[in-house]
């Protein structure tokens, strides 16, 4: 017996995983708990930090203010310098405003802070421009505006300042509300991580005591005969090894049992038809040889036409006469049921026509021997004769894909579905009777020894109608010569 090699997850494992799993549940329940301080204080330094930040932005502002007055009434190269920094560190203030400070619900006075920030930077620069140029008017009202801008900055910072301490007392109300809904989450969680121990308990246990349970009655059934039982599941520890096992054991059981009828229910067709051949041969040498010597005078008389009929008669007796366990190519067949043709031609003349069309490269198909003759003397005896009208029997034969389809179509009287269907019903085992001159096969037997020869259930289809001609199609695999296994 061969397994797909997969990795077994021993009961030991399961175990360890089950104890891992519970520790896991209880880490996330301290887990949660920490989080949730955690996001607290995360949330109590970001206001904080907000607060700084424009305190931060106010005291620059009113440094670079400062730094930029040292220089116009000093005019010194260091106030310069320290007003140059001071103006830097108020542009990179403004930034961090944009960044951290800014959202949607202060969009707008955000954006009017950073703007007068802009404003001051840029009264500033132009009072220092003005001092440079000696341009005292300039200066003057330019250094006048810079105060009056740093007045309005500040002003602007306690009103952020406020609207952000109003909300930070929606959020004290939200951290008291939060820390009461903790304690009834704290006291869920307790609860759902019981049961759900309680539960991953119970799973766990139910994956070994339940496999035994079906493993035995299904070795129960196996003890009595029943090999059809449903398939265990296959899990991956030892338990589902021996469940795998079992099921593969029941296969293999089933499969030889299957093969021990098939091998004998060919056995009993092939007796059957070797008893229908025998019982018409009646001495098959002896009718060889006279059949031979009337072709023969037919042929000297110079009556062509009976030298053929007769050379077709034996050619089809000494085939249906021959060894049926062996496969024959369907050109053989092809050979065979042209003859049959001929025959009936030549009885019949105009009132029914015969046409084969086969393509080249499904004549080396290996098909079992008197496949083709019975369905067209079926065909011929049941849909043509009775028919009052000129009959026509077609032959097809063509490839598709993995399979060659050959159909043997008739524009005869046609059946009912009902009885196409019993043709076909492998619940039925009425036995095909002989009629007229028929082999007396039937299409069950025919049917039943394609599919024990191809392996296969899917291998006949009747289409049928009242009045409207009948089509048999087989559907055979494409095999080669080595790869029939008919025995």
């Amino acid at each position: 017996m061969n397994f797909k090699k997969s990795l077994m997850l021993p009961i030991r494992t399961k175990l360890m995983i089950f104890f891992i799993v519970l520790f896991f549940i209880l880490s996330s329940l301290s887990l949660f708990i920490y989080y949730n301080y955690k996001q607290t204080v995360q949330q109590y330094d970001h206001i904080q930090e907000r607060f700084f930040l424009l305190n931060d932005v106010s005291q620059k502002s009113t440094k670079t203010y400062e730094a930029m007055d040292s220089f116009l009434n000093k005019q010194q190269t260091s106030d310069q310098k320290q007003y140059e920094k001071s103006r830097q560190e108020l542009l990179d203030a403004k930034e961090v405003v944009k960044d951290k400070f800014q959202n949607d619900n202060n969009y707008i006075s955000t954006r009017n802070y950073q703007n007068m920030i802009d404003s001051l930077i840029e009264e500033s620069d132009l009072a220092v421009a003005a001092f440079i140029e000696d341009d005292l008017e300039v200066y003057s009202a330019k250094q006048k505006e810079a105060f009056m801008l740093v007045g309005f900055i500040q002003d602007q910072t306690l009103s952020l300042l406020n609207h952000d301490l109003a909300m930070f007392h929606t959020y004290y109300g939200a951290i008291t509300k939060r820390n009461e809904n903790m304690q009834i989450t704290l006291l869920f969680m307790f609860f759902a991580t019981f049961f759900t121990g309680v539960f991953i308990a119970y799973l766990f246990s139910n994956s070994i005591t339940k496999p035994i349970h079906q493993l035995t009655k299904s070795a129960r059934e196996v003890a009595v005969g029943k090999l059809d039982g449903q398939k265990l599941p296959e899990s991956n520890d030892e338990i589902g090894f021996l469940s795998k096992t079992f099921n593969q054991m029941r296969t293999d059981l089933m499969y030889f049992v299957k093969e021990i009828k098939n091998k004998s229910e060919q056995d009993k067709l092939l007796k059957e038809m070797e008893l229908r051949s025998l019982q018409n041969q009646i001495n098959p040498h002896f009718l060889f040889n006279t059949l031979n010597t009337i072709s023969k005078c037919a042929l000297i008389e110079g009556s062509d036409q009976v030298y053929r009929l007769i050379n077709s008669i034996s050619k089809l007796l000494r085939y249906n006469l021959g060894v049926m366990e062996k496969p024959v190519s369907l050109s053989e067949e092809i050979s065979v049921v042209q003859e049959y043709f001929y025959i009936q031609k030549t009885r019949f003349e105009d009132r029914v026509n015969f046409n084969v069309n086969i393509s080249k490269e499904c004549l080396s198909l290996q098909i079992p021997i008197l496949t083709l003759q019975p369905l067209v003397e079926n065909a011929f005896i049941h849909g043509i004769e009775p028919y009052e009208q000129k009959g026509m029997i077609e032959i097809e034969g063509y490839s598709e894909g993995e399979f060659i389809i050959l159909k043997i179509r008739d524009n005869g009287i046609g059946m009912e579905k009902q009885i196409s269907q019993a043709l076909i019903d492998k619940s039925s085992n009425r036995p095909s009777k002989p009629s007229g001159h028929s082999t007396g096969l039937g299409v069950k037997n025919v049917l039943r020894r394609l599919e024990l020869f191809y392996h296969s259930k899917e291998v006949i289809t009747i289409d049928s109608e009242v009045g409207r001609g009948t089509t048999i199609e087989l559907k055979l695999p494409k095999i080669i010569e080595e790869e029939v296994a008919y025995v």
